[in-house]
């Protein structure tokens, strides 16, 4: 049901465009350029429904290249033990789409230092996604809205090359300072 929706409506605007872009030509002089002129507006006029989605896409394979890599000196990460430590997603201003940077970081249990880091790029559909609310999660309809970093994190081969042990948040071992103690 969805896809018939999402083709009549393409269907409609397709006719919109075509209605629009004769009318742009009946209004020029007849001249050997009119009919170019015509196809010119139809291709400018015909991805404008998605015109977001298109420059938001470009703007968000250029995010992902920049922070698709995952943050590791491999000699200093050699057998520790981490804990994922939360971090608060991070939302990119200045986008055409909504996009939202999930940075994630794996912490030393000890010193509580960053061993592994990483971040996610999630992306939200354009408006005419969201205006038809036909997307599952409102990804978007003209380009992959997710980008993981290279092996996506925490492989078990990155962690078992590297002897790292991962335990959870709440097994963490902290020492207590008794200010009697010098």
């Amino acid at each position: 049901m969805t896809g018939l929706l999402l083709l009549f409506v393409t269907g409609l605007w397709m006719a919109i465009v075509i209605w629009l872009s004769k009318i742009i030509m009946k209004i020029l002089p007849e001249t050997k350029w009119r009919s170019l002129f015509g196809l010119l507006v139809f291709v400018a006029l015909l991805p404008l429904p998605v015109i977001d989605e298109i420059v938001g896409g470009w703007q968000f394979q250029q995010l992902c290249k920049e922070n698709s890599t995952i943050q590791v000196d491999r000699e200093k990460a050699k057998g520790r033990t981490v804990y994922f430590a939360h971090q608060p997603d991070i939302e990119i201003k200045g986008s055409w789409v909504r996009i939202i940077l999930q940075p994630a970081l794996f912490a030393d249990a000890t010193t509580g230092k960053p061993v592994i880091s990483f971040n996610d790029l999630i992306a939200e559909g354009g408006w005419f996604i969201r205006t038809l609310g036909i997307s599952e999660g409102g990804m978007p309809l003209t380009f992959k809205g997710s980008c993981h970093a290279e092996s996506k994190l925490p492989s078990k081969s990155i962690l078992k090359e590297l002897d790292i042990t991962l335990i959870r948040g709440s097994e963490i071992k902290t020492e207590k300072k008794n200010d009697n103690d010098k």
